[in-house]
Protein backbone atom coordinates (compact mmCIF):
# COMPACT_ATOMS: atom_id res chain seq x y z
CA UNK A 1 0.00 0.00 0.00
CA UNK A 2 1.67 3.16 -0.79
CA UNK A 3 2.89 5.46 2.06
CA UNK A 4 0.54 8.74 1.41
CA UNK A 5 2.20 11.75 3.11
CA UNK A 6 2.01 15.08 3.17
CA UNK A 7 4.36 16.56 6.00
CA UNK A 8 7.21 17.82 3.89
CA UNK A 9 5.28 21.08 3.81
CA UNK A 10 4.75 20.94 7.95
CA UNK A 11 6.80 23.88 8.40
CA UNK A 12 5.12 25.46 5.36
CA UNK A 13 1.39 24.39 6.50
CA UNK A 14 1.60 25.47 10.18
CA UNK A 15 1.21 28.38 12.08
CA UNK A 16 4.49 30.25 11.61
CA UNK A 17 5.51 31.35 15.46
CA UNK A 18 8.99 32.24 15.99
CA UNK A 19 11.02 31.79 19.22
CA UNK A 20 12.26 34.20 22.15
CA UNK A 21 15.84 34.04 22.24
CA UNK A 22 16.49 35.89 25.29
CA UNK A 23 14.98 36.60 28.93
CA UNK A 24 15.46 39.85 28.66
CA UNK A 25 12.39 39.67 25.84
CA UNK A 26 10.24 37.34 28.17
CA UNK A 27 10.82 39.90 30.71
CA UNK A 28 9.25 42.60 28.71
CA UNK A 29 5.92 40.23 28.54
CA UNK A 30 5.03 40.77 32.27
CA UNK A 31 2.57 42.66 33.48
CA UNK A 32 3.03 46.35 34.54
CA UNK A 33 2.05 45.57 37.74
CA UNK A 34 3.09 42.84 39.95
CA UNK A 35 0.74 40.16 40.64
CA UNK A 36 0.25 38.58 44.06
CA UNK A 37 2.24 35.07 43.85
CA UNK A 38 0.06 32.06 44.45
CA UNK A 39 0.78 28.48 45.45
CA UNK A 40 1.64 26.50 42.68
CA UNK A 41 -1.72 23.84 43.01
CA UNK A 42 -3.34 27.03 42.14
CA UNK A 43 -0.94 28.16 39.21
CA UNK A 44 -0.91 24.52 37.77
CA UNK A 45 -5.19 24.98 37.81
CA UNK A 46 -4.78 28.32 35.99
CA UNK A 47 -2.53 26.07 33.29
CA UNK A 48 -5.06 23.45 32.99
CA UNK A 49 -8.24 25.63 32.98
CA UNK A 50 -6.88 27.96 29.86
CA UNK A 51 -3.93 25.45 27.59
CA UNK A 52 -6.20 22.79 27.59
CA UNK A 53 -9.33 24.63 26.66
CA UNK A 54 -8.65 23.56 23.06
CA UNK A 55 -5.68 21.05 23.08
CA UNK A 56 -4.05 19.06 25.15
CA UNK A 57 -2.08 20.87 28.01
CA UNK A 58 1.65 20.62 27.46
CA UNK A 59 4.15 19.77 29.42
CA UNK A 60 7.31 22.38 30.43
CA UNK A 61 9.85 19.81 29.35
CA UNK A 62 9.08 19.88 25.99
CA UNK A 63 10.99 23.60 25.04
CA UNK A 64 13.81 25.35 26.92
CA UNK A 65 13.31 27.62 29.40
CA UNK A 66 13.96 30.71 27.41
CA UNK A 67 11.10 29.91 24.21
CA UNK A 68 7.91 29.85 26.86
CA UNK A 69 6.94 33.56 27.83
CA UNK A 70 6.70 33.90 23.61
CA UNK A 71 5.51 30.87 23.20
CA UNK A 72 2.72 31.60 26.29
CA UNK A 73 2.10 34.88 24.50
CA UNK A 74 1.40 33.89 21.14
CA UNK A 75 -1.07 31.51 22.23
CA UNK A 76 -2.75 34.10 24.12
CA UNK A 77 -3.00 35.93 21.25
CA UNK A 78 -3.83 33.50 19.12
CA UNK A 79 -6.92 32.56 21.31
CA UNK A 80 -7.99 36.30 21.53
CA UNK A 81 -8.25 36.22 17.80
CA UNK A 82 -10.60 33.29 17.28
CA UNK A 83 -12.63 33.99 19.91
CA UNK A 84 -12.99 37.64 19.86
CA UNK A 85 -12.37 38.56 23.03
CA UNK A 86 -9.56 38.27 26.11
CA UNK A 87 -9.55 34.80 26.91
CA UNK A 88 -6.36 34.54 29.42
CA UNK A 89 -6.11 37.65 31.62
CA UNK A 90 -2.51 39.66 32.06
CA UNK A 91 -2.50 38.29 35.72
CA UNK A 92 -3.26 34.96 34.60
CA UNK A 93 -1.11 35.38 31.82
CA UNK A 94 1.84 36.20 33.97
CA UNK A 95 1.24 32.75 36.05
CA UNK A 96 1.34 30.86 33.40
CA UNK A 97 4.76 31.78 31.99
CA UNK A 98 5.90 32.03 35.18
CA UNK A 99 5.34 28.09 35.52
CA UNK A 100 6.39 27.22 32.56
CA UNK A 101 9.79 29.15 33.17
CA UNK A 102 10.19 28.01 36.65
CA UNK A 103 9.55 24.73 35.23
CA UNK A 104 11.32 24.14 32.13
CA UNK A 105 15.20 22.59 31.47
CA UNK A 106 18.12 25.03 30.20
CA UNK A 107 18.40 23.36 26.92
CA UNK A 108 16.35 20.36 25.66
CA UNK A 109 18.66 16.76 26.08
CA UNK A 110 20.87 15.62 22.65
CA UNK A 111 19.95 12.16 21.27
CA UNK A 112 22.72 9.88 21.73
CA UNK A 113 24.49 9.29 18.19
CA UNK A 114 23.22 5.95 16.31
CA UNK A 115 25.89 3.07 16.75
CA UNK A 116 27.72 1.75 13.29
CA UNK A 117 26.09 -0.21 11.27
CA UNK A 118 26.67 -3.87 11.58
CA UNK A 119 23.88 -5.02 8.93
CA UNK A 120 25.71 -6.27 5.96
CA UNK A 121 23.02 -4.36 4.31
CA UNK A 122 25.13 -1.57 2.71
CA UNK A 123 23.91 1.13 0.26
CA UNK A 124 25.08 2.88 -2.82
CA UNK A 125 23.90 6.11 -3.71
CA UNK A 126 23.14 8.24 -6.93
CA UNK A 127 21.85 10.79 -8.55
CA UNK A 128 18.54 10.72 -10.86
CA UNK A 129 17.81 13.35 -12.97
CA UNK A 130 18.20 16.84 -12.84
CA UNK A 131 20.20 19.14 -10.03
CA UNK A 132 18.66 22.58 -8.29
CA UNK A 133 20.05 25.01 -6.48
CA UNK A 134 17.03 25.47 -4.09
CA UNK A 135 15.47 21.60 -4.55
CA UNK A 136 11.84 21.74 -3.64
CA UNK A 137 10.25 18.11 -4.52
CA UNK A 138 7.83 17.73 -2.70
CA UNK A 139 6.52 14.29 -3.71
CA UNK A 140 7.93 11.14 -5.73
CA UNK A 141 5.15 8.71 -6.12
CA UNK A 142 4.92 5.98 -8.80
CA UNK A 143 5.04 6.61 -12.68
CA UNK A 144 2.58 5.70 -15.30
CA UNK A 145 3.92 2.70 -15.82
CA UNK A 146 3.57 1.29 -12.08
CA UNK A 147 7.58 -0.14 -12.81
CA UNK A 148 10.55 1.08 -11.47
CA UNK A 149 11.76 3.06 -14.07
CA UNK A 150 9.19 5.46 -14.16
CA UNK A 151 7.94 8.39 -10.92
CA UNK A 152 6.14 11.03 -11.01
CA UNK A 153 7.59 14.23 -9.57
CA UNK A 154 6.12 17.02 -7.71
CA UNK A 155 8.06 20.24 -7.82
CA UNK A 156 7.26 22.93 -5.79
CA UNK A 157 10.27 24.88 -7.08
CA UNK A 158 9.61 24.70 -10.85
CA UNK A 159 5.78 24.48 -10.01
CA UNK A 160 5.76 21.52 -12.20
CA UNK A 161 4.23 17.71 -11.92
CA UNK A 162 7.25 16.17 -13.69
CA UNK A 163 7.58 12.06 -15.35
CA UNK A 164 11.01 10.97 -14.29
CA UNK A 165 11.66 7.90 -16.59
CA UNK A 166 14.42 5.76 -17.46
CA UNK A 167 14.89 4.84 -21.14
CA UNK A 168 17.68 2.43 -21.50
CA UNK A 169 20.63 3.55 -18.86
CA UNK A 170 19.44 7.68 -19.16
CA UNK A 171 16.70 8.33 -16.85
CA UNK A 172 14.80 11.49 -18.87
CA UNK A 173 12.69 14.05 -17.35
CA UNK A 174 9.08 15.49 -18.90
CA UNK A 175 7.01 18.27 -17.95
CA UNK A 176 3.18 16.46 -17.27
CA UNK A 177 1.06 19.92 -15.81
CA UNK A 178 1.77 22.91 -14.04
CA UNK A 179 0.57 24.20 -10.69
CA UNK A 180 1.27 26.83 -8.23
CA UNK A 181 2.58 24.24 -5.63
CA UNK A 182 1.93 20.49 -6.87
CA UNK A 183 1.81 18.06 -3.64
CA UNK A 184 0.50 14.89 -4.31
CA UNK A 185 0.01 12.34 -7.35
CA UNK A 186 -2.11 9.09 -7.86
CA UNK A 187 -2.33 7.04 -11.35
CA UNK A 188 -5.71 6.44 -11.81
CA UNK A 189 -8.28 5.55 -15.07
CA UNK A 190 -10.72 8.11 -13.42
CA UNK A 191 -13.32 6.88 -17.21
CA UNK A 192 -12.26 3.44 -17.29
CA UNK A 193 -11.57 3.84 -20.97
CA UNK A 194 -8.48 1.55 -20.58
CA UNK A 195 -5.13 4.21 -20.22
CA UNK A 196 -4.09 6.20 -17.18
CA UNK A 197 -5.22 9.68 -15.91
CA UNK A 198 -3.45 11.31 -13.28
CA UNK A 199 -5.09 13.13 -9.93
CA UNK A 200 -2.91 16.00 -9.09
CA UNK A 201 -3.47 17.81 -5.28
CA UNK A 202 -2.54 21.54 -5.38
CA UNK A 203 -1.68 23.25 -2.35
CA UNK A 204 -2.07 26.55 -3.71
CA UNK A 205 0.18 28.45 -1.89
CA UNK A 206 2.98 28.11 0.46
CA UNK A 207 2.79 30.24 3.63
CA UNK A 208 -0.41 28.84 6.19
CA UNK A 209 -3.26 31.51 5.21
CA UNK A 210 -6.94 30.68 4.79
CA UNK A 211 -7.54 32.00 1.28
CA UNK A 212 -9.51 29.66 -1.27
CA UNK A 213 -6.23 29.03 -3.58
CA UNK A 214 -6.40 24.66 -3.18
CA UNK A 215 -7.29 22.89 -5.99
CA UNK A 216 -7.58 19.46 -7.40
CA UNK A 217 -6.59 18.48 -10.89
CA UNK A 218 -7.42 15.70 -13.38
CA UNK A 219 -4.82 15.57 -15.74
CA UNK A 220 -6.77 12.92 -18.70
CA UNK A 221 -4.63 11.33 -20.97
CA UNK A 222 -5.83 11.96 -24.74
CA UNK A 223 -3.27 9.89 -26.96
CA UNK A 224 -0.24 8.09 -25.11
CA UNK A 225 1.57 10.01 -23.21
CA UNK A 226 -0.39 12.96 -23.45
CA UNK A 227 -2.57 14.65 -20.95
CA UNK A 228 -5.56 17.74 -20.83
CA UNK A 229 -5.39 19.07 -17.72
CA UNK A 230 -8.94 19.57 -15.94
CA UNK A 231 -10.10 21.33 -12.96
CA UNK A 232 -12.30 18.82 -10.70
CA UNK A 233 -12.13 21.32 -8.09
CA UNK A 234 -10.85 24.79 -7.05
CA UNK A 235 -12.11 26.92 -3.93
CA UNK A 236 -10.79 24.97 -1.41
CA UNK A 237 -8.38 25.85 1.03
CA UNK A 238 -4.32 24.84 0.89
CA UNK A 239 -5.19 21.05 -0.54
CA UNK A 240 -2.39 18.63 1.06
CA UNK A 241 -3.73 15.16 -0.68
CA UNK A 242 -6.33 14.12 -3.12
CA UNK A 243 -7.15 9.98 -3.38
CA UNK A 244 -9.62 8.00 -5.47
CA UNK A 245 -11.05 4.80 -4.65
CA UNK A 246 -14.86 3.74 -4.91
CA UNK A 247 -15.89 4.72 -0.85
CA UNK A 248 -19.75 4.11 -1.94
CA UNK A 249 -19.32 0.85 -3.84
CA UNK A 250 -21.26 1.64 -6.97
CA UNK A 251 -18.37 0.67 -9.09
CA UNK A 252 -16.84 4.30 -10.18
CA UNK A 253 -13.85 6.00 -8.55
CA UNK A 254 -14.98 9.13 -5.58
CA UNK A 255 -12.34 11.45 -4.50
CA UNK A 256 -10.93 11.90 -0.86
CA UNK A 257 -9.42 15.34 -0.02
CA UNK A 258 -7.20 16.22 2.73
CA UNK A 259 -7.69 20.43 3.17
CA UNK A 260 -5.02 21.41 5.56
CA UNK A 261 -6.27 25.40 5.02
CA UNK A 262 -4.81 27.71 7.99
CA UNK A 263 -5.90 30.01 10.48
CA UNK A 264 -7.85 27.27 12.22
CA UNK A 265 -9.59 26.47 8.79
CA UNK A 266 -9.67 23.59 7.14
CA UNK A 267 -11.32 20.14 6.17
CA UNK A 268 -11.69 16.57 4.99
CA UNK A 269 -14.26 15.58 2.26
CA UNK A 270 -15.26 13.65 -0.42
CA UNK A 271 -16.51 13.84 -3.82
CA UNK A 272 -19.24 11.42 -4.71
CA UNK A 273 -19.00 10.66 -8.32
CA UNK A 274 -22.24 10.87 -10.21
CA UNK A 275 -21.74 9.56 -13.64
CA UNK A 276 -19.05 11.69 -13.84
CA UNK A 277 -20.29 15.03 -11.87
CA UNK A 278 -18.79 15.60 -8.60
CA UNK A 279 -21.10 16.01 -5.42
CA UNK A 280 -19.14 17.54 -1.90
CA UNK A 281 -19.53 15.76 1.45
CA UNK A 282 -17.75 17.00 4.32
CA UNK A 283 -16.41 14.63 7.16
CA UNK A 284 -14.66 16.77 9.35
CA UNK A 285 -13.79 20.43 9.72
CA UNK A 286 -10.58 20.94 11.48
CA UNK A 287 -7.65 22.48 10.13
CA UNK A 288 -4.45 20.73 9.75
CA UNK A 289 -4.93 17.10 7.69
CA UNK A 290 -1.60 16.01 6.32
CA UNK A 291 -3.30 13.25 4.42
CA UNK A 292 -6.41 11.20 3.56
CA UNK A 293 -6.14 7.68 2.75
CA UNK A 294 -8.74 4.70 1.90
CA UNK A 295 -8.21 1.12 3.86
CA UNK A 296 -10.49 -1.77 5.20
CA UNK A 297 -9.68 -1.17 8.65
CA UNK A 298 -12.29 -3.25 9.92
CA UNK A 299 -12.74 -6.00 7.31
CA UNK A 300 -16.26 -5.22 6.30
CA UNK A 301 -15.36 -4.95 2.95
CA UNK A 302 -15.93 -1.48 2.91
CA UNK A 303 -13.22 1.08 1.98
CA UNK A 304 -12.90 3.75 5.57
CA UNK A 305 -10.78 6.47 5.09
CA UNK A 306 -7.77 7.65 7.40
CA UNK A 307 -5.75 10.96 7.94
CA UNK A 308 -3.12 12.24 10.01
CA UNK A 309 -4.03 15.77 11.78
CA UNK A 310 -1.51 18.20 12.92
CA UNK A 311 -1.87 21.98 14.10
CA UNK A 312 -2.54 21.30 18.19
CA UNK A 313 -4.83 18.52 17.49
CA UNK A 314 -2.18 16.21 16.88
CA UNK A 315 -4.15 12.88 16.00
CA UNK A 316 -5.09 9.82 13.95
CA UNK A 317 -9.07 9.93 12.88
CA UNK A 318 -10.59 7.15 11.13
CA UNK A 319 -13.83 7.49 9.44
CA UNK A 320 -15.32 4.33 9.08
CA UNK A 321 -17.59 3.29 6.20
CA UNK A 322 -21.00 2.48 7.15
CA UNK A 323 -22.42 1.63 3.41
CA UNK A 324 -24.57 4.26 1.32
CA UNK A 325 -21.78 6.60 1.49
CA UNK A 326 -22.06 7.21 5.26
CA UNK A 327 -18.87 7.60 7.04
CA UNK A 328 -18.97 7.74 11.43
CA UNK A 329 -15.74 9.24 12.60
CA UNK A 330 -13.21 8.10 15.43
CA UNK A 331 -10.02 9.28 16.90
CA UNK A 332 -7.60 6.56 16.68
CA UNK A 333 -4.60 7.87 18.41
CA UNK A 334 -3.55 11.24 20.14
CA UNK A 335 -0.29 13.06 20.53
CA UNK A 336 0.96 13.13 23.94
CA UNK A 337 1.27 16.98 23.61
CA UNK A 338 -0.34 20.09 21.11
CA UNK A 339 3.64 20.23 20.07
CA UNK A 340 4.44 16.75 18.82
CA UNK A 341 4.83 17.89 15.05
CA UNK A 342 3.35 14.80 12.97
CA UNK A 343 4.50 14.36 9.83
CA UNK A 344 3.53 11.87 7.56
CA UNK A 345 1.82 7.86 7.94
CA UNK A 346 1.82 4.92 6.20
CA UNK A 347 -0.46 1.97 6.24
CA UNK A 348 1.24 -1.20 6.43
CA UNK A 349 0.77 -4.94 7.94
CA UNK A 350 3.41 -4.50 10.03
CA UNK A 351 2.81 -7.76 12.33
CA UNK A 352 1.62 -9.86 9.23
CA UNK A 353 -1.45 -10.69 10.96
CA UNK A 354 -3.75 -9.58 7.97
CA UNK A 355 -5.15 -6.58 9.03
CA UNK A 356 -4.04 -2.84 8.60
CA UNK A 357 -1.27 -1.21 11.24
CA UNK A 358 -0.43 2.13 10.42
CA UNK A 359 2.97 3.86 11.01
CA UNK A 360 3.51 7.15 11.27
CA UNK A 361 6.34 9.99 12.12
CA UNK A 362 6.78 13.17 13.97
CA UNK A 363 9.32 15.62 13.07
CA UNK A 364 7.88 19.02 12.14
CA UNK A 365 10.24 21.99 14.52
CA UNK A 366 9.37 24.81 12.50
CA UNK A 367 6.09 26.21 14.40
CA UNK A 368 6.63 27.15 17.95
CA UNK A 369 10.91 26.68 18.17
CA UNK A 370 12.18 25.47 15.60
CA UNK A 371 15.37 23.45 17.21
CA UNK A 372 15.48 19.58 16.37
CA UNK A 373 13.62 17.81 19.21
CA UNK A 374 14.69 14.78 20.82
CA UNK A 375 10.86 13.09 21.09
CA UNK A 376 10.77 13.73 17.35
CA UNK A 377 10.89 9.81 15.67
CA UNK A 378 9.01 6.52 14.34
CA UNK A 379 5.97 4.48 15.84
CA UNK A 380 3.65 2.06 14.70
CA UNK A 381 0.10 1.23 15.97
CA UNK A 382 -0.82 -1.85 15.96
CA UNK A 383 -4.52 -3.17 14.87
CA UNK A 384 -5.70 -5.19 17.88
CA UNK A 385 -9.30 -5.76 16.25
CA UNK A 386 -12.32 -3.65 16.96
CA UNK A 387 -10.95 -0.28 15.84
CA UNK A 388 -8.86 -0.38 18.90
CA UNK A 389 -5.10 0.86 18.25
CA UNK A 390 -1.85 0.02 20.59
CA UNK A 391 1.08 2.18 20.00
CA UNK A 392 4.60 0.90 20.01
CA UNK A 393 7.74 2.75 19.43
CA UNK A 394 10.14 2.25 16.83
CA UNK A 395 13.09 4.74 17.18
CA UNK A 396 13.64 8.56 18.29
CA UNK A 397 14.99 10.13 15.66
CA UNK A 398 15.35 14.05 14.57
CA UNK A 399 12.91 15.91 12.27
CA UNK A 400 11.18 12.28 11.00
CA UNK A 401 9.57 13.69 7.78
CA UNK A 402 8.72 10.38 6.02
CA UNK A 403 8.22 7.12 6.71
CA UNK A 404 7.76 3.85 4.25
CA UNK A 405 7.69 0.16 5.06
CA UNK A 406 9.02 -2.97 3.24
CA UNK A 407 11.75 -5.93 3.62
CA UNK A 408 14.96 -4.30 3.69
CA UNK A 409 16.95 -7.25 4.24
CA UNK A 410 15.36 -9.90 3.05
CA UNK A 411 14.42 -12.21 5.90
CA UNK A 412 10.58 -12.10 5.12
CA UNK A 413 9.36 -9.46 8.10
CA UNK A 414 8.33 -5.67 7.29
CA UNK A 415 11.37 -3.02 8.18
CA UNK A 416 10.88 0.72 8.16
CA UNK A 417 12.82 3.55 6.49
CA UNK A 418 12.40 7.01 7.63
CA UNK A 419 13.68 10.27 6.32
CA UNK A 420 15.29 13.45 8.14
CA UNK A 421 14.23 17.27 6.88
CA UNK A 422 15.19 18.85 10.46
CA UNK A 423 18.52 17.95 12.03
CA UNK A 424 21.80 19.64 13.38
CA UNK A 425 23.15 19.38 9.74
CA UNK A 426 26.74 20.52 10.79
CA UNK A 427 27.28 17.73 12.44
CA UNK A 428 28.37 14.65 10.22
CA UNK A 429 26.90 12.12 13.03
CA UNK A 430 23.62 12.88 12.05
CA UNK A 431 21.47 11.52 9.83
CA UNK A 432 19.17 12.47 7.28
CA UNK A 433 18.32 8.65 6.52
CA UNK A 434 17.94 5.86 8.14
CA UNK A 435 16.54 1.71 8.02
CA UNK A 436 14.95 0.52 11.77
CA UNK A 437 15.42 -3.86 11.05
CA UNK A 438 13.01 -5.94 12.31
CA UNK A 439 14.09 -8.55 14.25
CA UNK A 440 10.43 -10.62 13.46
CA UNK A 441 9.05 -9.63 16.31
CA UNK A 442 8.57 -6.01 15.63
CA UNK A 443 11.88 -5.77 17.96
CA UNK A 444 13.64 -2.76 16.20
CA UNK A 445 17.35 -1.91 15.24
CA UNK A 446 18.14 1.17 13.83
CA UNK A 447 20.91 1.52 10.78
CA UNK A 448 22.32 4.94 9.64
CA UNK A 449 22.05 5.14 5.66
CA UNK A 450 23.16 8.37 4.83
CA UNK A 451 24.12 12.07 6.87
CA UNK A 452 23.54 14.23 3.61
CA UNK A 453 21.87 15.77 2.06
CA UNK A 454 19.83 17.87 4.58
CA UNK A 455 15.79 17.02 3.92
CA UNK A 456 15.11 13.83 1.88
CA UNK A 457 11.84 14.33 2.58
CA UNK A 458 9.56 12.00 0.31
CA UNK A 459 10.49 8.44 -0.45
CA UNK A 460 9.73 5.19 -2.53
CA UNK A 461 10.92 1.14 -1.79
CA UNK A 462 11.58 0.17 -5.25
CA UNK A 463 13.65 -2.75 -6.86
CA UNK A 464 15.49 -0.19 -9.30
CA UNK A 465 18.15 -1.84 -10.46
CA UNK A 466 16.14 -5.17 -10.91
CA UNK A 467 18.47 -7.49 -8.42
CA UNK A 468 15.62 -8.53 -6.36
CA UNK A 469 16.15 -6.18 -3.44
CA UNK A 470 14.49 -3.00 -2.66
CA UNK A 471 16.17 -0.11 -3.18
CA UNK A 472 15.32 3.74 -1.59
CA UNK A 473 14.33 6.46 -3.72
CA UNK A 474 14.42 9.65 -1.96
CA UNK A 475 13.19 13.30 -3.20
CA UNK A 476 15.09 15.98 -1.58
CA UNK A 477 12.94 18.70 -0.28
CA UNK A 478 15.89 21.25 1.11
CA UNK A 479 14.04 23.38 3.98
CA UNK A 480 17.71 23.82 5.58
CA UNK A 481 18.20 26.13 2.80
CA UNK A 482 14.63 28.15 3.41
CA UNK A 483 15.37 29.24 6.79
CA UNK A 484 16.67 32.76 6.19
CA UNK A 485 14.13 33.57 3.54
CA UNK A 486 11.34 32.56 5.87
CA UNK A 487 12.74 34.46 8.81
CA UNK A 488 12.82 31.06 10.72
CA UNK A 489 15.35 31.46 14.09
CA UNK A 490 17.22 28.47 14.24
CA UNK A 491 20.61 27.19 15.41
CA UNK A 492 23.62 27.36 13.43
CA UNK A 493 24.10 23.95 13.61
CA UNK A 494 20.78 23.25 12.18
CA UNK A 495 21.65 25.03 9.28
CA UNK A 496 23.78 24.04 6.10
CA UNK A 497 27.21 25.19 5.67
CA UNK A 498 26.94 28.76 4.25
CA UNK A 499 29.40 27.79 1.51
CA UNK A 500 26.97 25.30 -0.15
CA UNK A 501 24.60 27.97 -0.80
CA UNK A 502 23.77 28.75 -4.72
CA UNK A 503 25.67 25.34 -5.36
CA UNK A 504 23.85 22.72 -7.55
CA UNK A 505 22.19 20.15 -5.31
CA UNK A 506 20.73 16.97 -6.14
CA UNK A 507 16.42 16.75 -6.36
CA UNK A 508 16.09 12.54 -6.71
CA UNK A 509 18.65 10.19 -5.12
CA UNK A 510 18.58 6.32 -5.53
CA UNK A 511 20.19 4.39 -2.87
CA UNK A 512 20.90 1.22 -4.06
CA UNK A 513 20.54 -2.17 -1.87
CA UNK A 514 23.61 -4.16 -1.67
CA UNK A 515 22.40 -6.52 0.65
CA UNK A 516 23.72 -10.36 0.35
CA UNK A 517 21.50 -12.27 -1.97
CA UNK A 518 19.46 -15.08 0.34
Amino acid sequence: MRSNTRSWFAALLCIPLFAINSLAQAQALAPKSKPVPKPIEEVIQIVNHHCGACHKVPPPNILPKQNWPRVVQTMADLSHKMMSKVFISEEHLHDIKAYYYGSSPTELPRLPYLPASKSPVVFQVRELGARSSKPLAVDIAPGLTGTARDFLLADAEQKKLVQLFRTGDEWQEKILASAEVPVNTQVIDIDADGDKDILLADLGMMPPASDKVGKVYLLRQQAKGEFKQELLLGGLGRVTDAQAADLDADGDLDIAIAVFGGNNQGEIIWLENRAGQYHKHQLFAFAGALNITPADLNGDGLLDLVALIAQEHEMIVAFINRGAGQFEKGVLARAPHPMFGSTSMTLVDMDKDRDVDIVFTNGDAFDLQTEPKPYHGVQWLENRGTLQFQFHDIGRFYGAAHVVAGDIDGDGDVDVVASSWVNFWRDPNRQTLVWYENNGQQKFTAHPIASQPAGLVSLQLVDVTGDGRLDIVAAAFRMDLLLDDLGFNSPPEARPDPTTHGKQNARVLVFENKAAAK
